[in-house]
């Protein structure tokens, strides 16, 4: 039987304050964490994201080597039907995301 903490998505997962205020989402997703929002393996984030298909680029923060995506991209890429990265890169523009 599955554990309940293995069944929570992101943002049951999210940071909870001590004074139980709500849960508050990450505006930046590790790659564990994109795949787990997507329900996909992370092999097969790492097949579309080098074909291309997966349209965010990482964002980099200072130094840091972690790739991070934003969430409300990543949201908006799914609500546009998740276009080729050229596609997304272009149509990003127009919506100013």
């Amino acid at each position: 039987m599955v554990s309940n903490d293995k069944q929570q998505s992101i943002t049951e997962n999210a940071v909870k304050t001590k004074t139980s205020e709500p849960l508050i989402s990450p505006a930046l997703l590790t790659i564990p964490q994109v795949c787990s929002y997507l329900n996909i393996a992370r092999a097969t984030f790492y097949k579309i994201n080098a074909t291309g298909a997966f349209g965010l680029l990482p964002i980099k923060l200072g130094t840091c080597k972690k790739v991070l995506y934003s969430r409300s991209e990543l949201e908006a890429f799914l609500r546009a039907g998740c276009p080729h990265r050229k596609f997304w890169q272009a149509q990003k523009k127009e919506i100013q995301l």
